[in-house]
């Protein structure tokens, strides 16, 4: 699975990278979200996607909330009995096409999360050991995710997202059993397009990251608790 990123840049690299103009936007506190080292689900993260033919950034929530969904309590998503209902942060890349609570999102609302790398806990006797992992290169990853529009009883519409994970290549599977699905440049296009219906071309796409590109190195337990943040957490140990 992935369930903590990091966010090591400012917005105006990350636009840069991803070829969004900076100033598309302006209402959202970007400085707020980022440089961030220990994002979080629940967490506001920026999502890239495709609006009229163009690439623009929004910010949503990470943990996809059902349709369903009857209420929120703080960040809490809340089902019509007032108990806390499951808002998935990844989505398998196997099943996506396929499950209810995903299909129609990745047939029409499909995005990318930008990450300056992510964290996997790797078993050690009664231990878990966190890891750093990271492009070789230092450039950003675009991790493959969906997105949705939940509309509140006081008929606020808040935007959501999960990432898509997939098998690991042989470089991450000594460390987990799952990743991220993290596409590489030449498929954004394909991926981000709303009306590109092509899903057995869209499903090609969710392959794991090559191995030789990727670097990881044992980082702190500070990064298990989410209030942590830094970018001693990223430091190897």
């Amino acid at each position: 699975m992935c369930g903590r990123y990091a966010l090591t840049d400012d917005h105006p690299a990350m636009a840069k990278a991803f070829d969004v103009p900076t100033d598309v936007r302006r209402d959202i506190a970007w400085d707020e979200l980022m440089p961030r080292f220990n994002v979080a689900p629940t967490d506001q993260v920026p999502v890239l996607l495709q609006k009229n033919g163009e690439r623009q950034m929004e910010a949503m929530r990470w943990g996809l909330m059902h349709f369903r969904t009857a209420n929120m309590r703080g960040r809490t998503a809340l089902d019509s009995k007032g108990k806390s209902t499951n808002t998935p942060i990844n989505a398998r890349a196997e099943t996506v096409h396929s499950h209810g609570g995903f299909k129609r999102s990745f047939e029409k609302r499909r995005c990318i999360l930008p990450a300056s790398g992510y964290y996997e806990w790797m078993g050690s006797g009664d231990a878990k050991v966190p890891h750093w992992i990271y492009p070789a290169d230092g450039a950003w990853m675009g991790f493959a995710g969906l997105y949705t529009w939940w509309k509140s009883p006081e008929g606020t519409w808040v935007p959501s997202c999960t990432i898509i994970t997939t098998s690991p290549n042989s470089f991450l599977e000594p460390i987990h059993n799952r990743m991220p699905v993290i596409l590489t440049r030449g498929a954004y296009d394909a991926w981000l397009d709303p009306t590109n219906d092509d899903l057995t071309e869209l499903k090609e796409l969710l392959v794991p990251y090559p191995s030789g590109e990727m670097r990881a190195h044992v980082v702190s337990t500070l990064v298990n608790k989410v209030a942590n943040d830094g970018p001693e957490l990223i430091a190897t140990v």
